[in-house]
């Protein structure tokens, strides 16, 4: 199974708009950190870290990440949900 984690910060427009948009993916979680990155807990950095996030979430967000591939932003997620849902059909 394909693993996908939506990584997004607190009191984020377009996060909240993506997790909208990704909210009937059961298959899909959803990571939600503090807007402000001095609020993250030492588990958070390691988990984004983990996932390779970490920058990307430094910098600009929502970051979806499958199996080792990012896409950054809303606009690319939006992109990749369209194609998505294509090859579920």
């Amino acid at each position: 199974m394909v693993e996908k984690i939506l990584f997004s910060l607190e009191k984020c427009v377009k996060c909240n708009e993506t997790k909208k948009m990704l909210s009937d993916q059961e298959d899909i979680k959803i990571v939600t950190y503090p807007h402000n990155l001095s609020e993250w807990t030492r588990e958070q950095i390691e988990e984004a870290k983990t996932y390779d996030v970490f920058e990307d979430l430094k910098k600009t967000a929502p970051v979806l990440w499958v199996d080792g591939k990012k896409e950054v932003g809303f606009l690319r997620i939006k992109r990749w949900f369209k194609e998505y849902v294509k090859t579920m059909r």
